[in-house]
């Protein structure tokens, strides 16, 4: 056995295998379970010859993960090479199916095992009542921990990005699934009902396998942001109150009160529509059409709520508050009746009955505001007498549900709004009256071209030949002055009108509906106070408050450079003046996660991440603003991402504080909210790590860590930069050996793959990782780690790393996400994709690259101290486990569709796609 072979060898048996005592868990047990109605499904609906040859391709596959061998593998490549494109079509759909089957079982067990260990005395490992008996055992006094919880908040911003590549047809299929296994594993199910569950598991598969995983056309940005909306509507609409209630429950076994009524620990903004960095379809028009989307919905939502409120609230007296503000409403009320008709409560409304008066006022103005927004998204008129019915602001829609609420309290009816009203008056401060708050992203060089075309038309020069400091002269000649830019007849580029008809298109739209201003690629002051000038020029006639500024700082320069950015504009009194006056000396950086792991490496990225936020910290206290980070990860670990408690309490001491922003993306949708238990699962994560972060001391970061990283990171750096950057070969290679040039014929996103033509620097990270992620090489996670520790170890600092990561979360949670994802690598894979798309002359330069994976295993395994990959993550593991079998088989098949599509076979396009698609979900990745 040559080197190579050996090395292979000891990858494959680092990995932690697991045996078949604990296959034959109920974890296993499901997977097999639905392995077996899948596999009955396809003996019904396709032809004999067609089923006997997946079934033999499932006993290679199964043979293959067994022994591990090159025969093995080999004989899977040989029966693939084989098959028609109808057969790899069936074939690639019967794995991408199990794969997503998987997936749900292990989503399905985490919410049992979290239930299970709730029945415990501390509840599960990430639970906030686990993170309170902790802080109580450090000393913290309980009612210090509820005031700490109860000033916490996480807001949660789902973004458009094309990471999810399942049809929603599939996803509403899946959860379907994902419920009813929940209902089998319950004691309480009778025959009947255990029966009925099972035949319905049936029926979902058997709808998966005949529906078409290939979506046709690509989605609009209205798509997605519907699609945005149906994940909170279908899970966390319900399971946030009854989250609340439960941490109400905690407290009150710690002789607590509960969480105040207006607490909000979590908010959900979208990217979805705002979004128009790179993605000319996202026009002023098309975000005003998503933010009477959100709005219709949110309106649509609380009339049902109210419609039960109706039935509930049946009491026959109230206080005199209560009675004074439904005499005001007796003129409407009366309006009410006599014009609308509803689906449920529809007989008339006694006098008697307090509570149904006022929910009669309530439920009118809500279904006026239904009925203006759904004649606003059908460009219908809008009658005059709805729009001045509608609800504009939350705090409106809250005063008569707060009167109801006090009233009940205050005569003897507490137990009732507890109930259901409580959990509206809770969804109302939560979610408002549009859902999610839009954020508005663009690219800072977008406004440069257009202050440049704005200047050159004055007569001023040109704005982008200018330095920096003449930039920010001339923009505070406006911020601090009432004069105007742009004169009134200005005729501009299409691309520049588009620019301002955003800025006055978010003037026009109700503030409770937007969230702030997000500026990609931001490297400069004035890259910020450009957008607050733009937005000042907008505003001059209307009277509106502007949305926030936040930079958004994504590459290693921009990162290294945060803090003189951020202290250079609190020097600006026209700017700091602004932020204390409107914001409360409020400023929101956003750190990019992904853009900075492409430009320098996974190492570098984390290391500058780290540092940056530590010194914009320093910056802000020093000038008395309250400094709060966005934090832009992604789905993988190459783009930022990861289990989201150990990422929280790896952040840097004092760039909490309560306050967390954190966009969740595509595939990390579904993990976190695709079932109401797993939404209770990722709000006590998210929750108690917070307070983890907030109230426990931090170990002290020793020199000799920081100089070790530093080191680390250098040396990663030049490692990475002079393969990705400056090897001719590299962009060749990676356009050959990964799918990069066909995910677009995924069609999951509507947003281009590329910024503008070029090369990697041109590409965007989700197409950059994913492609990587499909030839299980995964090499934005560790290309450099590997010279980095060898250096470290020449350097003889190798109790220094296992001293980092025994006792240094930061190194922890890196080493820990590294291992995890080296676990999934599979260099065979790769050299198959090398030997079937890559020319000759290519080859030895992707031999080098499994190399040093396989130089990087060892060297992780050094630091973290373990045998084998995950050693001591078993449950991990086992997720692992069940899914590989069915892993080699779609790589394999993706290898035999990308020679044939790319040799001119037509025929074997969605055999391609799927492949595509089951290779994502067997990572739990994609971009």
């Amino acid at each position: 056995m040559d080197s190579r072979q050996e090395a292979l060898s000891k990858l494959l048996r680092a990995r932690a295998r697991v045996g078949t005592d604990d296959l034959d868990t109920a974890l296993g047990q499901d997977v097999h379970m639905l392995r077996t109605d899948l596999l009955g499904v396809v003996q019904r609906c396709e032809s004999a010859g067609m089923y006997a040859k997946l079934e033999k391709m499932a006993r290679l596959s199964q043979v293959d993960n067994l022994e591990q061998s090159e025969d093995s593998f080999q004989a899977m490549v040989k029966f693939m090479d084989g098959m028609t494109s109808e057969e790899l079509i069936k074939m690639t759909s019967l794995y991408s199916h199990m794969m997503n089957l998987a997936n749900m079982v292990e989503h399905v067990h985490r919410v049992l095992g979290s239930r299970r260990d709730l029945r415990g005395k501390d509840g599960f490992e990430f639970s906030v009542e686990k993170a309170f008996s902790e802080l109580v055992k450090q000393g913290h006094s309980p009612s210090r921990i509820r005031a700490t919880l109860c000033k916490q908040k996480v807001e949660m911003v789902l973004t458009a990005h094309p990471t999810q590549a399942l049809r929603r047809s599939l996803l509403s299929k899946l959860q379907n699934v994902g419920h009813d296994l929940l209902r089998l594993r319950s004691s309480e199910l009778v025959p009947q009902e255990r029966s009925h569950a099972r035949n319905r598991i049936k029926e979902n598969i058997h709808a998966m396998w005949r529906t078409d995983e290939v979506r046709r056309t690509k989605p609009r940005p209205e798509d997605e942001a519907r699609s945005t909306l149906q994940v909170l509507e279908r899970t966390v609409w319900n399971a946030l109150p009854q989250y609340l209630k439960f941490i109400d429950g905690m407290l009150s076994r710690h002789k607590l009160k509960p969480l105040p009524i207006d607490c909000t620990p979590f908010v959900f903004g979208s990217w979805a529509g705002g979004d128009r960095d790179g993605n000319p379809f996202v026009t002023p028009d098309v975000t005003k059409h998503v933010v009477f989307i959100n709005r219709f919905r949110a309106a649509t939502l609380y009339l049902e709520l109210i419609e039960t409120l109706m039935f509930d609230l049946s009491m026959l007296s109230a206080d005199e508050e209560l009675m004074s503000y439904n005499e005001t409403l007796s003129k409407s009320n009366e309006v009410v009746m006599g014009r609308a008709v509803f689906r449920e409560f529809w007989n008339h409304v006694p006098k008697s009955e307090p509570y149904r008066i006022c929910l009669a006022y309530v439920r009118d103005r809500m279904s006026a505001t239904r009925d203006y927004y759904e004649a606003q998204l059908n460009d219908r008129p809008v009658d005059p007498d709805i729009e001045k019915k509608i609800y504009k602001s939350k705090e409106d829609f809250l005063e008569p549900m707060m009167k109801m609420y006090n009233s009940l309290h205050k005569h003897g009816d507490g137990i009732v709004a507890q109930g259901e009203l409580l959990d509206t008056i809770r969804r109302i401060h939560a979610f408002g009256l549009s859902m999610v708050r839009l954020d508005i992203r663009q690219e800072a060089d977008r406004h440069t071209e257009a202050m440049t075309e704005i200047t050159e038309y004055i007569g001023d020069g040109r704005y982008s030949d200018w330095t920096e400091e003449k930039r920010v002269e001339y923009l505070n000649s406006f911020l601090s002055s009432n004069r105007p830019l742009i004169p009134r007849y200005m005729k501009c580029s299409d691309r520049v009108q588009e620019i301002l008809d955003t800025f006055k298109m978010i003037c026009g739209l109700d503030r409770d509906s937007l969230g702030a201003y997000i500026i990609s690629m931001c490297m400069n002051p004035s890259d910020v106070l450009l957008v607050e000038v733009l937005q000042h020029e907008a505003a001059s006639s209307m009277d509106v408050v502007p949305l926030r500024v936040v930079p958004l700082l994504e590459t290693i320069h921009a990162l290294q450079t945060g803090a003189k950015t951020l202290e250079n504009l609190f020097q600006n009194e026209a700017y700091l003046s602004q932020l204390r006056s409107r914001f409360n000396s409020v400023q929101e950086v956003m750190v990019g996660y992904s853009d900075s792991g492409k430009d320098g490496g996974r190492v570098t990225s984390a290391w500058e991440l780290y540092k940056s936020q530590e010194s914009m910290v320093a910056v802000a206290e020093k000038y008395s603003v309250v400094l709060r980070f966005f934090h832009g990860r992604g789905g993988t670990v190459g783009r930022g991402g990861g289990p989201q408690h150990l990422a929280i309490l790896s952040q840097p001491p004092k760039s909490i504080n309560g306050y967390l922003r954190v966009t969740i993306q595509g595939e990390v949708q579904q993990q976190d909210f695709g079932l109401p238990g797993l939404c209770y699962n990722t709000f006590e994560m998210y929750s108690s790590a917070v307070l983890k972060a907030d109230m426990l001391i931090s170990p002290e970061t020793k020199d000799s860590w920081r100089q070790t990283m530093e080191d680390m990171s250098r040396s990663s750096y030049r490692k990475y930069r002079e393969i990705v950057y400056e090897e001719p070969r590299f962009v060749e290679y990676f356009r050959h050996a990964t799918p990069e040039r066909e995910l677009g014929l995924l069609n999951i996103g509507s947003r281009p793959q590329k910024r503008k033509e070029g090369g990697v620097e041109t590409l965007r990270a989700i197409p950059w990782v994913f492609s990587w992620t499909q030839t299980r090489l995964h090499l934005p996670v560790w290309l450099g780690l590997g010279t980095a520790v060898h250096d470290a170890l020449g350097k003889g600092r190798q109790e220094d790393l296992r001293d980092m990561y025994r006792n240094w979360p930061f190194a922890r949670s890196f080493f820990s996400l590294i291992s995890m994802v080296l676990a999934k690598a599979d260099p065979r894979i790769s050299a198959l994709y090398d030997k079937g798309l890559v020319p000759e002359e290519l080859q030895p330069f992707g031999q080098d690259l499994q190399d040093l994976l396989l130089e990087t295993v060892d060297h992780v395994l050094n630091v973290t101290g373990e045998s084998r990959l995950l050693e001591n993550e078993e449950t991990m593991a086992l997720a692992l486990e069940n899914r590989r079998p069915w892993m080699a088989p779609l790589n394999v098949a993706q290898v035999a569709a990308l020679e044939r599509y790319r040799k001119g076979d037509e025929e074997v396009v969605d055999a391609l796609i799927i492949s595509m698609k089951g290779v994502a979900a067997g990572m739990q990745n994609t971009g």
